[in-house]
């Protein structure tokens, strides 16, 4: 049996999520309810597109790895998995640098540098994309011959490890910061203050961006977001609008050259002003989108949101395991409903619809799979129930905004 240490993770992720909300709540700085659900959105659609491509990306690296590695490295080596961490660690800056400085990398990375609150829900807000690309920049560790098991898991560790760097709870950390990334550090990295921008790529070991001249200490406190706000909760357009804009810039540039270029030129290119100062475009005009029509849904949705959570789990953990179609209902499933919550925020007047037709379909999809596939059995009746129960509290709901409405 393999198990995927990202979905093992995913528990403890909304537990330390949680405990962060509590002690923002003692110091009366409460999160953002809106952007924190857009933010594990993102997350949600970043994984369950891995389990459907992480099989495609690594196969080149295993071909790799097989036919042309330069040693046959031990896997039960000490030594073999500390290069690997380090030699990853390495790859990740550059990956992590590439993703800023090319336009076409950003318009995938931005994604996770788009929430203008800096805490561990920011940590899960990843970018659905850049696994199609990000894989390239790992392929000298099979050619090293450091085999694909070790590389996926020192992969994962440097993942992991990033999660509890995104939180303004924790302060400086004295001489560990000297070696290794920390929130005062990933603070800077999140930042939009012309200072900050573009400073700190480091995934675990900070001394590449020592070493690279990219490194700059925290001082004031950041601001946070990017400097082309989206002004969305929807974590399709979060991960499209960008794509957008670049496909209006190469359509209306004159010059073939130039609809070349904005692909590969630094964000923010054009050909009529070339690169802009951050400090032009600093502080954004459009910072401060909190868009919220769904303050009577907070409860339901965050109910919903440990449902998928229960849902994914066992999916990422075990996704070598988990029949296609099951990954395939559950994978709609949950794009479906993080859609609804973005709908509800921004006032949608199909996100209502949208939600009871959704709840249909969980016991009808339910009622499939428990059918076809005999180990989940019992969605047979866990899943009408659960889409009745739900059913039946959101109702109460709409029947109470009427008679608010009506009062």
């Amino acid at each position: 049996m393999t198990l995927n240490p990202i979905g093992i993770a995913v528990p403890f992720f909304f537990l330390l999520i949680g405990i962060e909300w509590r002690l923002l709540a003692r110091r009366r700085e409460a999160p953002q309810f809106n952007n924190a659900i857009a933010d594990m959105s993102c997350g949600l659609g970043e994984q369950l597109i891995g389990v459907f491509a992480r099989g495609a990306v690594i196969f080149p690296y295993t071909w790799l790895y097989e036919n042309h590695r330069a040693w046959s490295l031990d896997s039960g080596s000490a030594w073999t998995w500390v290069l690997a961490f380090v030699l990853g660690d390495a790859l990740y800056y550059a990956y992590h640098r590439f993703s800023h400085r090319v336009n076409f990398a950003w318009a995938t990375h931005a994604v996770h540098h788009q929430s203008e609150v800096f805490n561990l829900s920011v940590a899960l807000r990843q970018p659905w994309f850049t696994q199609f690309y990000s894989w390239l920049f790992y392929l000298p560790m099979a050619i090293l011959g450091v085999s694909p098991v070790v590389y996926t898991t020192s992969f994962a560790i440097n993942l992991l490890y990033q999660f509890w760097i995104h939180t303004e709870v924790i302060g400086k950390l004295g001489w560990f910061e000297w070696i290794f990334n920390t929130p005062s550090h990933h603070r800077v990295h999140h930042g939009i203050n012309p200072k900050y921008v573009d400073k700190n790529y480091a995934g675990i070991l900070i001394v590449w961006d020592r070493m690279f001249g990219t490194f700059i200490e925290e001082e004031e406190r950041p601001q946070y977001g990017t400097l082309k706000p989206l002004q969305s909760w929807n974590p399709l357009w979060a991960n499209l609008a960008l794509w957008w804009g670049m496909l209006q810039g190469a359509w209306n540039a004159e010059r073939w050259r130039d609809k070349l270029t904005v692909w590969f030129a630094p964000p923010g290119w054009s050909p009529e002003t070339g690169v802009p100062d951050p400090a032009s475009l600093f502080p954004p005009e459009e910072l401060g989108y909190d868009a919220d029509g769904a303050r009577s849904l907070h409860r339901y949705i965050l109910v919903q949101l440990g449902l998928q959570g229960a849902v994914m789990a066992p999916l990422l953990s075990l996704e070598a395991e988990v029949d296609g179609l099951v990954s395939a209902l559950a994978a709609t499933s949950v794009f479906w409903v993080v859609a609804i919550w973005a709908g509800w925020f921004e006032s949608k007047a199909w996100a209502w619809p949208g939600e009871w037709l959704r709840l249909v379909a969980l016991a009808g999809m339910s009622v499939a799979v428990a059918v076809i596939y005999e180990p989940l059995a019992p969605l047979l009746y866990i899943g009408p129930v659960v889409a009745i129960g739900n059913g039946a509290w959101l109702w109460s709901i709409a029947n109470r905004n009427r008679r608010t409405q009506a009062a």
